[in-house]
């Protein structure tokens, strides 16, 4: 593998794989040789917005770490209609079922901000955590996570009002993509409210209505694309109602 490799508009060298991939929230309790072995066989790849992450091979057994920017999983209808599952920030590791042998789920991995990608080959990924079994321990865990994560959202969807769906879905983007700011946590993506109605899966006309308001209420600031959460607390009390 080359020591260098162009992406970002920089050179991504084995050490700088390496400290992308410690901050990583799986490999934080990895040791240092294995998680060397995992910075070996990553390769650094940068996406423009809007770029679909396995465009040319669907069912590319990778796994990739957001090293920088956001990703947007998604799934769309036979009709066309798209529902976006997430929006993922860096340090996340993403696809990590492509661990498993069988054809994976063909969620749609897009760049929702220009960004670079670590590529994980699961083959090697797979023997790394072989020649230390303890290890499969986390990806256990990082499952169990995300499958309870799957669980929430499907109740959600399923049970909850749309008021409880907008406050959940608003605390999570605000859990991962939050920063302080002067008035309130303010979510350091673009949120359009067309991507707000992909990801409640209702009209943008429903989300403007929700989104006035929650900003009547003094729950959120609204300025063009970007919200600031100004009660997080109010946000998940709604969400956890009912």
């Amino acid at each position: 593998m080359a020591t260098g490799v162009k992406a970002n508009g920089r050179s991504w060298t084995a050490a700088d794989r390496l400290a992308a991939l410690r901050l990583c929230p799986l490999f934080a309790g990895w040791p240092e040789a294995r998680l060397a072995e995992v910075a070996a066989i990553a390769r650094a790849e940068p996406y423009r917005r809007g770029a679909e992450i396995f465009a040319r091979d669907p069912e590319r057994r990778e796994a990739f770490v957001i090293a920088a920017g956001e990703v947007e999983v998604s799934r769309a209808s036979a009709a066309g209609k798209k529902f976006v599952l997430s929006l993922q920030g860096p340090h996340e590791i993403l696809a990590i079922v492509r661990l498993l042998a069988e054809p994976p789920i063909h969620y749609v991995y897009t760049a929702y901000e220009d960004s670079v990608l670590l590529h994980l080959p699961c083959d090697g990924l797979a023997a790394i955590l072989d020649a230390a079994p303890i290890l499969w321990r986390d990806i256990a865990l990082l499952m169990c996570a995300r499958h309870g994560d799957s669980l929430r959202q499907l109740n959600n969807q399923k049970l909850g009002s749309l008021e409880q769906r907008m406050a959940a879905t608003l605390a999570d983007l605000a859990r991962i993509h939050g920063v302080a700011g002067p008035a309130g946590i303010e979510l350091a993506l673009r949120l359009p409210q067309e991507q707000l109605g992909a990801m409640l899966g209702v009209t943008r006309q429903s989300i403007n209505k929700l989104l006035r308001g929650f900003e009547a209420a003094g729950l959120i600031a609204v300025d063009y694309n970007r919200v600031t959460i100004l009660s997080p607390a109010a946000l998940d009390d709604i969400a956890a109602s009912g």
